[in-house]
């Protein structure tokens, strides 16, 4: 096989592995985990008698932020979306009085 072939058949199987991955996330319901995440955190006992806080706000945090690594890595689409607009055409605006206004 040519360098070439290889290198299309490795393009293919990530391709393939990262479509599987985006499915596996979305089928997990990994951004609604992630908003549990940060809720919990929000709901932590800062108090002074909780002498546990400092290591349960770097498990949460540290949880959520791997989550949100592997989400912005596989679904960078989910980020933004652009729109395709056509520039060829001017933006044309009509304005219209609404029946019986003066």
């Amino acid at each position: 096989m040519s360098m070439k072939g290889i290198q299309e058949r490795a393009t293919v199987i990530r391709a393939t592995r990262q479509e599987e991955l985006r499915a596996y996330l979305a089928e997990r319901n990994r951004v609604r985990h992630l908003l549990d995440n940060i809720e919990t955190i929000e709901k932590l006992d800062s108090s002074e008698s909780n002498k546990n806080f400092k290591n349960e706000i770097k498990k949460w945090a540290t949880a959520t932020e791997l989550r949100l690594k592997v989400l912005n890595k596989y679904l960078p689409d989910a980020k933004e979306e652009v729109l395709e607009v056509d520039t060829s055409r001017p933006i044309q605006i009509t304005i219209m009085k609404p029946d019986g206004a003066d």
